[in-house]
């Protein structure tokens, strides 16, 4: 009667298949090709942000332009490639970091894969807090100001975070050796993400001090390359001679 006894045959099979494929652990090629996905993944949002970018640059209305200057008509579209460039700097920066630091990667996690997701969040919103600079921010509407540098204040943190993880947390998902250079990648980020969160702040203090004044509050900003500077030369210390940094 093998008919009868079919089905039970079929249904052991397909558990036992179930069970093997439940206890299948991956190839040294599979995880170098799922870490590749990882990578890749990243670099794509990173391109589609620094792209998102430009969008917004748009050329004045020039419909009705009697008695209006050249330089007031353009100064939106000045404001706008301003935070366009600084923003190109910072994303195109973080993505740097970022290539270095899985440069030392030989496997990942999900707890990797949740800290990427987090620091990429913050990288998608560029353009969107970016568009807010441009003739929106006003004397007394100072929270496109705000937004942007929370953004370059919170994508250091998250890429900090990450680092730390790495390096300190889950040092076996790194390749061995390079100390030297993970201690680097370590301080590096620690030190930016402070002189970022210090700008944050001084702008909250500016404003608090001159009322909102916008002539005032928007100069606080320019002390970001005076804390990056600082960091960086804080941080030189940590540097191996033989590390390319760019």
């Amino acid at each position: 009667m093998p008919e009868k006894n079919c089905p039970k045959i079929c249904i052991v099979v397909y558990k036992l298949r179930t069970y093997t494929m439940s206890k299948h652990q991956p190839t040294v090629l599979e995880k170098e090709f799922e870490l590749e996905r990882v990578i890749l993944f990243s670099d794509a949002v990173f391109a589609i942000a620094i792209t998102l970018l430009i969008i917004d640059i748009k050329w004045p209305e020039v419909e009705h332009v009697a008695g209006e200057t050249t330089l007031k008509l353009v100064q939106p579209m000045m404001f706008s490639f301003a935070a366009f460039v600084i923003s190109f700097f910072f994303i195109g920066r973080f993505w740097s970091l970022h290539l270095q630091l899985f440069r030392l990667l030989h496997k990942y996690n999900q707890g990797l894969i949740k800290r990427n997701l987090f620091f990429l969040f913050f990288i998608v919103t560029f353009p969107f807090t970016a568009a807010g600079l441009a003739g929106h921010v006003k004397s007394g509407f100072l929270l496109p100001l705000y937004l942007y540098f929370l953004n370059l204040a919170a994508v250091s943190a998250t890429h900090f975070l990450l680092v730390r993880y790495i390096v300190r947390q889950k040092p076996l998902l790194a390749v061995e050796g390079f100390a030297a250079e993970k201690k680097y990648f370590y301080f590096r980020s620690l030190y930016m993400t402070i002189a970022l969160g210090a700008t944050f702040l001084l702008l909250i203090i500016a404003d608090i001090i001159f009322d909102g004044k916008m002539e005032y509050v928007t100069w606080t900003p320019a002390f970001v390359a005076v804390f990056l500077l600082i960091s960086r030369k804080k941080v030189k210390k940590y540097k191996p001679k033989d590390i390319d940094d760019y």
